[in-house]
């Protein structure tokens, strides 16, 4: 009897983590890339507060972000740097004219242009990731 109690216990424990595994592949199967900006990219004029508020982000989904690096870039900022347009301090850069940035965690991140006054000119977005 104990080795049949045991056996059922260890089939129990290779079911739940066969099914633990098979939702966490699914987690990164399903990860999309998002176009910020849709077909008119990274670039000055665009409502990106619309276009963010159109726009579903979850987790580990990549922002693709598509502009001319001659003229632009992109920067991830804290709300204080996105709300000020202050571009002195960006917990990272990116200025390849072809930046896929990704966020694995649920929150609003703020990102903006570091060129000249682009931020000002509204080019800058907050996108929200949630599950």
């Amino acid at each position: 009897m104990g080795t049949t109690k045991s056996q059922g216990s260890s089939s129990a424990v290779r079911t739940s983590a066969f099914l633990l595994c098979v939702l966490i592949l699914a987690q990164h199967a399903a990860a999309a890339t998002v176009n910020v900006g849709g077909n008119s990219g990274w670039t000055l004029g665009l409502n990106y507060k619309n276009w963010a508020s159109s726009t579903k982000v979850r987790p580990n989904d990549s922002l693709f972000f598509k502009y001319d690096a001659r003229l632009h870039n992109v920067m991830v900022v804290s709300k204080s740097d996105y709300d000020n347009c202050k571009t002195t301090s960006p917990w990272s850069k990116h200025q390849s004219g072809k930046d896929m940035i990704k966020f694995t965690k649920a929150g609003t991140y703020y990102l903006i242009c570091g060129v000249g006054t682009h931020c000002k000119a509204g080019m800058k977005v907050a996108v929200t990731v949630r599950f």
